[in-house]
């Protein structure tokens, strides 16, 4: 082989040599081009797949925020109805007590009465072995004023409705009808405006007056003052000139002196009030009984027929006020 033919071999076989190192890079290039965005397209999907995951993980967290809420809601519902258990089963236990004290005080008064052991005196009236009860209800009508009505009509027993402006005032008409007295209370019952003076409060008692005297056509002299003579609103001495302006135009006023305590609290028992009426009646021969005849005073209703049966076991009956009533005065 001569010294040409020696060259080319060695340039071709260069050649090829530069080629294959060039093929072996373009190729190394692509392999490492194609890597890339095969891990590329994997951190993609991953990413997706973690945005995904977060999502869910979010509304995981919202939905155990939720169920956390909802055991810590009825944890605190199970607690507030366990107190409200205790505090049912202390009532409860309070009234069984009381109740059964009111029993036994009303077996010893009946048992004392057909003994004849109770002490039996003439009343105002002057009629001999009778004592007087006067049952008085203030701040009706009520939707409890046909029971209460029903209960007396049973006992054959009569009774004073000092009245104001209900939307049952219409039921003055069952109360008048029925033999019972429709006396006058407050228009409006509002303290304060009726006690703003005299003229407040007579502007008051004409507009309560006019309504009654417009239902059953009779106009009642006899009146309470809301809160009674005694009440604490005496400022400037204006009671004692309403108790003798009411005086100076006709009108005769009661007060009581036997409080049911009906009115002391939203919810005074039934047996708490027959005993605090039957208890004061013993030392007395004569009593005007306040009571309530409003729409939450169920419990004065549940009263009334005990109340009733134990003053009958004590002798006393059961009239209306009127002008010829005496006593019954805090003030005057």
């Amino acid at each position: 082989m001569d010294l040409l033919k020696l060259t080319d071999f060695f340039r071709s076989r260069k050649n090829i040599i530069l080629f294959s190192l060039a093929l072996l890079l373009i190729i190394s290039i692509i392999a490492c081009t194609c890597t890339v965005v095969s891990k590329n397209k994997t951190i993609k999907q991953l990413n997706t797949t973690i945005s995904q995951n977060n999502k869910e993980l979010e509304k995981i967290n919202k939905e155990v925020s939720r169920l956390q809420g909802e055991i810590k809601a009825s944890t605190d519902n199970n607690n507030q109805l366990k107190s409200q258990l205790d505090e049912a089963n202390s009532q409860k236990n309070s009234l069984q007590a009381e109740n059964e004290k009111l029993k036994k005080t009303i077996e010893q008064l009946s048992n004392k009465h057909q003994q004849n052991t109770i002490p039996i005196v003439s009343t105002p009236y002057g009629e001999p072995n009778s004592k007087l009860c006067y049952l008085t209800f203030d701040d009706g009508p009520s939707d409890n004023t046909l029971k209460i009505l029903d209960i007396l009509r049973r006992y054959n027993a009569k009774a004073t409705f000092f009245v104001i402006n209900t939307r049952k005032i219409d039921y003055i008409k069952d109360i008048h009808s029925q033999g019972h007295v429709v006396a006058l209370h407050s228009y409006t019952h509002e303290y304060e405006n009726i006690y703003s003076s005299a003229d407040a409060y007579f502007a008051d008692l004409n507009a309560i007056s006019s309504t009654v005297e417009g239902i059953i056509g009779i106009k009642s002299n006899l009146i309470r003052f809301p809160g009674g003579s005694s009440n604490a609103i005496n400022k400037n001495g204006l009671m004692n000139t309403l108790i003798n302006s009411v005086k100076e135009k006709g009108y005769y006023y009661f007060d009581w002196n036997v409080d049911s305590g009906d009115a002391l609290a939203k919810n005074v028992s039934y047996t708490k009030i027959v005993n605090n009426v039957l208890t004061a009646a013993k030392s007395k021969n004569s009593i005007c009984v306040l009571m309530h005849d409003t729409q939450d005073k169920t419990s004065t209703v549940t009263a009334l027929p005990y109340i009733l049966e134990g003053l009958k076991n004590l002798g006393y009956r059961f009239e209306g006020l009127t002008q010829e009533s005496k006593g019954y005065r805090h003030r005057g």
